[in-house]
């Protein structure tokens, strides 16, 4: 090969390097603005908090709804921030881990009652880093703290399932109620397409806006006293009602 196509190369080779050079700056660069936002956002939200922190005990006022709306909006609620909760305040663990306890219920409840009285640990985790913004928690100090639920009676419970689906569960969640909900879903999504597909896992999530592994869970849990049943195919799993069940099919 001639020095000059040597020479070409060597020169495609800089440039190249050159242009990744640029990107990364250009993506660093994003990613600091990014943070900046961030810090924005939680400066806004922890100034929501303490403006309705002083508000306590005074009469609602629209005011104070529109506040309480926009930390919902933001995914959190006054509550949550009144201060920001780390180990190293903390002379041991077990105290971290009932306060992050009581900071995660006030965070998710709500939530959760909006998703049918459950949401995934996998969700929780989402929920909660992301209302708390830059301080950020582990996966192990969250299950820690959600063990810590049940004990501090705040309304909420962690509950496994022998499929492995760890969730977060509201105290007043109804299991018959939530397998009827199921079954009338299934129903309707059986009448509408004339018998003809089941509701997979996939829609029931899509249709009550929630993970796709707790709505598997769900509809297992439905199979499981009888109310549907389950056809597998090559397309995937899907579910029926439970024909057997109705007086008037034979």
């Amino acid at each position: 090969m001639s020095r000059s196509g040597i020479g070409g190369i060597e020169h495609k080779m800089k440039e190249k390097q050159l242009q990744t050079d640029r990107q990364i700056s250009e993506a660093f660069q994003d990613l600091t603005k990014l943070m900046e936002k961030a810090k924005e956002m939680s400066s806004l939200s922890r100034s929501i908090a303490q403006r309705l922190k002083s508000k306590e005990g005074e009469p609602q006022s629209g005011e104070t709804e529109t506040f309480k709306s926009y930390l919902l909006s933001l995914g959190m609620s006054g509550e949550a921030f009144e201060d920001t909760i780390t180990k190293e305040k903390f002379a041991n663990e077990s105290d971290f881990y009932k306060h992050l306890g009581k900071q995660v219920s006030h965070i998710v409840k709500n939530m959760a009652q909006r998703f049918g009285g459950q949401m995934s640990l996998t969700d929780v985790y989402c929920a909660v880093n992301r209302a708390r913004f830059q301080d950020l928690i582990s996966a192990e100090d969250l299950l820690n703290a959600c063990y810590t639920l049940q004990k501090q009676n705040l309304g909420l419970k962690l509950v496994k399932y022998e499929s492995g689906l760890i969730v977060v569960e509201c105290d007043n969640y109804n299991q018959n109620e939530m397998n009827e909900q199921i079954l009338e879903i299934i129903q309707m999504h059986y009448d509408r397409c004339s018998g003809d597909a089941g509701l997979t896992a996939n829609q029931l999530s899509l249709h009550s806006g929630i993970s796709l592994s707790l709505a598997r869970q769900r509809l297992l849990n439905c199979e499981s006293v009888g109310f549907i049943c389950r056809d597998e195919s090559i397309q995937g799993m899907a579910f029926f009602p439970n024909k057997f069940l109705d007086p008037s099919f034979s």
